[in-house]
């Protein structure tokens, strides 16, 4: 049933993330292949991707490459969350990863240099301590976190 969820999303992603186009209008972005056994290789990928879009639009000051990355950024993370949303840990760090790209948004729309770079900071420090919690040893779900899924 997982290995059908998994090949499920992966088709819908493809759909979805690839009718959207590059999140740059000069460069398309090549996506690595996604598998079974990589579902974490497509997710960081994407999302280096878009962090280097909003990295270039800093340098660039240009607002709306900002802004397209930010919310491919943060579409990306709400299907991330839906697949792994079964880690207390990672939720926390999703909900902190969603601020931070509103944020993000909000400032470039904002036309708020200092503000991008600020929210990109954030976005950045939020990337490193969720990497860090998902190194951690998992450890056995508790019947407490079982009845929190369900």
């Amino acid at each position: 049933m997982r290995i059908l969820s998994l090949t499920a999303l992966a088709c819908f992603l493809s759909l979805t993330l690839g009718a959207q186009g590059p999140a740059t209008a000069e460069e398309e972005a090549v996506s690595p292949v996604e598998t079974i056994e990589k579902p974490l290789d497509f997710w960081m990928q994407k999302k280096l991707d878009y962090s280097a879009g909003i990295l270039k639009g800093l340098s660039l000051a240009d607002y709306s490459l900002i802004v397209t990355n930010a919310q491919q950024m943060r579409r990306l993370n709400k299907i991330e969350g839906f697949v792994r949303s079964r880690n207390k840990d990672y939720r926390t760090h999703l909900h902190t990863f969603e601020s931070v790209t509103t944020e993000i948004i909000r400032e470039a729309e904002k036309k708020n240099i200092e503000g991008v770079t600020l929210a990109f900071h954030q976005l950045t420090t939020s990337c490193v301590r969720c990497h860090q919690t998902l190194r951690e040893p998992i450890d056995k779900p508790t019947p407490a976190d079982l009845k929190e899924i369900h």
